[in-house]
C-alpha cells in the first residue's frame, strides 16, 4: 500500500513545510511518502525485492527498518561524503525485448540497441510482429537446435515460447493444416547472414513433426539430403562467407491432408557461372571441384584415364585465387555426403560417374593454352593438357583442338547454304574455352 502520493500533496509529511518552486517534493523509495529534500537527505541500498539499484533516497523513519531487513549490510550515504557508484548488475531487462513492436523507442538506434543486448546474451532471434530477425552468431550456441529444444516448440503458439526459427516453422505448419492453405516463408539477408542454415532448420523441423510412414520418410530424406547436393554444386567460399550460396532458390514442398510431405520441387535462379572460370583472391570455386579432386579413388582415376593423383593447385580454374582449403570445411567428408545425397535422389552409379567425368573435364579444359600459328591461324600450345581433356571427355584430340581454335559460320539457306571454318584469335579461343566450361 506504500504508493507514491500524487502531486496534490502540498506539505512535507514530517516537517509540514509547504512545497514550492524552491522546496520541491521528494519521496522515500522505501515507504513512498512525500517529504522535502531536508527530510529525505539520506541515501541507502534497498533490499533486492524493491527492484532498485544503487543508493536511493529514504526518510529518517525508514532507516532502522531498512537496516533490519538488510541485517546492517546496506550501504549508507549522507551529503558531505563521497559514495562509490555501484557497478550495474545484469538483470533480465538487459536481454532486451522479444518483440520489438513493444520498444518505447522504435527507431533505427533503438532497434540496433535491442538486438545488441540480445546478441550479447547469445539470444539471436527477435520478433518484429510476424517477422523473425536472426543474427548470425558465427559460433556454436549450446542446445539452441537440440532435439529437446525442437520438441519444446511443437504445438506451441509463438507467444508461448521465446523467438526461434522453430516457432516460425511451427506457426507455418499449423496454419497450413488448420486453414488448408499454402504457406510461404521468405528468407532474405546479405551474404553470411544465415539464409541457407535457416532454410535447413525449417526443413529439419518439418521432418521432425510430420508423420513416420515409409513413403513419408523417403520424401523427408530426399528433402533433407537435397541440401548437401545443392551446396556442393551451388555454394562456394567468398571473402565474407565460407559457404555462400551463389544462386537463388525456391523450394516447394507438397503435403497431404494429414500434414505429411508427399513431394517437392526446387527451382534455381541466377547461378554464378562466371565463378567456374575465375575467382578473386581469397575465394574458391564451387565446392564440388575441391571435393572431387581430393576424393578421387583409384578406380575412377583409371576409368577416366587420369595419370597420377591430381591436386587442386594444378588446375587453372582452381589456382587463380590461391585459396584451396577452408576452415571448418572437410572436402572429403562433404564429398561422402554429396554421394549419399545422390544415392538418396536415386541417381544411378553410372550417372554419378558421368557427372564426375564432366566435372574433371571442365578442370582439364581450363588448362588448355593457345598460341598463334602462322598468319591468321591458331593452335594449342600445351598438347598434354589437350590430350588430358580429350581423354577424360572421351573425344579425339584433333576434334577438340579444331572446335576450340575455329568457329563455324554458315551463310545461305538449304542447298545453297555454305559453312565456313574461321580461325579465332587467342583471345577469342580463350573466351570460347571459358564459355564451354560455363
Amino acid at each position: 500500500e506504500n504508493l507514491v502520493p500524487t502531486d496534490s500533496t502540498k506539505n512535507c509529511s514530517k516537517c509540514s513545510k509547504a512545497f514550492s518552486l524552491l522546496n520541491r517534493r521528494h519521496h522515500c523509495r522505501f515507504c513512498g511518502q512525500i517529504f522535502c529534500k531536508k527530510c529525505t537527505n539520506t541515501r541507502m541500498e534497498l533490499p533486492p525485492e524493491f527492484g532498485y539499484e544503487g543508493l536511493q533516497r529514504v526518510c529518517e523513519a525508514c532507516i532502522p527498518v531498512i537496516e533490519g531487513k538488510t541485517r546492517g549490510t546496506a550501504k549508507k550515504h549522507t551529503p558531505g561524503g563521497r559514495s562509490r557508484p555501484k557497478e550495474k548488475q545484469k538483470t533480465a531487462k538487459d536481454t532486451g525485448v522479444d518483440d520489438m513492436v513493444m520498444l518505447s523507442d522504435i527507431s533505427e538506434k533503438g532497434i540496433l540497441e535491442n538486438l545488441q543486448k540480445r546478441f550479447s546474451h547469445d539470444i539471436i532471434y527477435t520478433y518484429i510482429g510476424n517477422v523473425l530477425i536472426s543474427v548470425n552468431p558465427f559460433k556454436p550456441i549450446k542446445d539452441i537446435y537440440s532435439p529437446e529444444t525442437l520438441n519444446s516448440y511443437r504445438g506451441k503458439y509463438p507467444y508461448e515460447q521465446a523467438p526461434h526459427i522453430f516457432a516460425l516453422a511451427e506457426e507455418m505448419y499449423r496454419q497450413m493444416i488448420v486453414n488448408a492453405e499454402g504457406q510461404c516463408v521468405i528468407i532474405s539477408g546479405e551474404s553470411g547472414a544465415g539464409k541457407t542454415e535457416a532454410s535447413k532448420l525449417i526443413m529439419q523441423y518439418i521432418a521432425a513433426v510430420s508423420g513416420k510412414g515409409e513413403d513419408v520418410t523417403r520424401v523427408k530424406n530426399v528433402i533433407l539430403d537435397s541440401n548437401p547436393l545443392l551446396e556442393a554444386f551451388g555454394n562456394a567460399k567468398t571473402v565474407r562467407n565460407n559457404n555462400s550460396s551463389r544462386f537463388g532458390k525456391y523450394m516447394e514442398i507438397q503435403f497431404d491432408g494429414r500434414g505429411d510431405p508427399r513431394g517437392g520441387k526446387i527451382s534455381n535462379y541466377l547461378l554464378e557461372k562466371s565463378r567456374v572460370v575465375f575467382q578473386t583472391p581469397g575465394e574458391r570455386n564451387f565446392h564440388i571441384f575441391y571435393q572431387l579432386v581430393t576424393s578421387l579413388s583409384s578406380d575412377l582415376l583409371t576409368e577416366f584415364g587420369i595419370r597420377g593423383s591430381p591436386t587442386t593447385d594444378q588446375f587453372h580454374y582452381l589456382n587463380q585465387s590461391g585459396c584451396y582449403q577452408v576452415d571448418r570445411i572437410d572436402d572429403i567428408a562433404d564429398f561422402n555426403d554429396t554421394v549419399n545425397a545422390m544415392n538418396t535422389m536415386k541417381i544411378s552409379l553410372q550417372e554419378q560417374k558421368d557427372i564426375f567425368r564432366l566435372i574433371m573435364s571442365i578442370l582439364y579444359l581450363g588448362n588448355i593454352r593457345f598460341q598463334p600459328k602462322g598468319k591468321d591461324e591458331l593452335s594449342v600450345s600445351n598438347k598434354d593438357a589437350l590430350a588430358a581433356f580429350a581423354t577424360v571427355f572421351k573425344v579425339p584430340p584433333a576434334m577438340a583442338e579444331k572446335c576450340l581454335c575455329f568457329r563455324t559460320i554458315s551463310s545461305g539457306v538449304g542447298s545453297r547454304g555454305t559453312v565456313y571454318s574461321v580461325p579465332q584469335s587467342v583471345e577469342q579461343a580463350e573466351y570460347a574455352r571459358d564459355a564451354l566450361a560455363k
